[in-house]
């Protein structure tokens, strides 16, 4: 009996490392979730599922699409993403109970696609006294306390009219409100439902920049993995570029608009490449010139109260997961 229970010992402790290595293996072998709300500079991730260029790298991704942007933040900050394209504020939201996420790559820098659409207001001036929607601690709202502050105001001269840049640019058009603050393809349709573009992220350049933001716990778990994402995102930059036809085809598809419409959308956003990447995100224990950026936007969320208190930049901009 003694000799039959050791050896039930041993089987049973057999069957429970055989278990956990396979449940390891499952873990490693699950793809990456990775949440990708309606942006135009997010929009190559479709291509590089289109094309197989995930596979190419040897990494499995699944690539979820989020309407609204706020729900991708939720789910990247409660852990049912490992990560997702979102915009810098929304990273620092994340990390402003402790260190969650990391921004491993710059997607895109908004050259125009962010706007101040209008109706029967003829200039930055007019604006004075007039209801404006914009989300409220977003990107969105940082972007239009620069335009005011470019013209000599503040949001105190300007009525805030706490909304979504969907459905802000869905009251704009459906003229519930005269002004809002949103970005493409909302801002565009806005316009065309009797709208114009008063100002855009052109007039406040360098403002906002859009990341690829990563769990902490995966960037631990799945470094190469991570690497194989991030490769595979220049290699659809690459794509787009040689194959614009067919590209624009696949993005606009996923953006919900037509063809001509995001093309006139891509003008708008700067992407910037593997080697303005490394110099933004610092590598090999190097500060990059991106952490400028995350210290004025902290400052502007506390200021806010959107943050209990500052996030420091180096603790969540991570560019050693770039490509060589």
């Amino acid at each position: 009996m003694k000799r039959f229970a050791a050896s039930l010992a041993r089987a049973l402790r057999g069957a429970a490392l055989t278990l956990c290595i396979s449940t390891a293996c499952m873990a490693a072998d699950a793809p990456l979730r990775i949440g990708v709300p309606v942006w135009v500079g997010w929009m190559p991730w479709w291509v590089a599922q289109e094309e197989g260029l995930f596979k190419k790298h040897g990494v499995a991704v699944e690539l979820i699409n989020f309407p609204v942007q706020g729900d991708a933040v939720q789910a990247l900050a409660s852990g049912k993403l490992d990560g997702a394209s979102l915009a810098t504020n929304d990273i620092l939201s994340i990390n402003g109970g402790g260190a969650k996420a990391s921004v491993v790559l710059l997607h895109d820098e908004s050259a125009g696609a962010d706007m101040l659409i209008v109706r029967g207001i003829d200039s930055p001036q007019a604006l004075k006294g007039q209801r404006i929607a914009v989300e409220v601690g977003g990107v969105s709202h940082f972007f239009l306390t620069r335009l005011l502050g470019k013209y000599g105001m503040t949001e105190k001269d300007v009525k805030v009219v706490n909304m979504a840049a969907p459905d802000a640019g869905a009251a704009f058009a459906a003229k519930s409100i005269n002004a809002a603050v949103t970005w493409e393809p909302f801002g565009t349709q806005g316009i065309k439902s009797g709208g114009k573009l008063l100002l855009s992220s052109k007039d406040t350049p360098g403002a906002i920049v859009d990341v690829l933001g990563i769990r902490n716990d995966v960037l631990k778990a799945k470094p190469d993995q991570v690497r194989g994402l991030i490769a595979a995102w220049f290699d659809a930059l690459e794509y787009v570029q040689k194959n614009q036809d067919e590209s624009f085809k696949i993005m606009a598809k996923a953006s919900g608009v037509s063809v001509p419409e995001f093309a006139d959308m891509w003008k708008g956003v700067r992407i910037p490449t593997l080697a303005e990447n490394g110099k933004a995100l610092g590598q090999k224990g190097s500060k990059g010139t991106f952490q400028a950026t995350v210290a004025e936007m902290s400052r502007f969320m506390v200021a806010q109260k959107l943050l209990p208190k500052g996030v420091a930049p180096d603790s969540m901009v991570k560019g050693d997961f770039l490509p060589k």
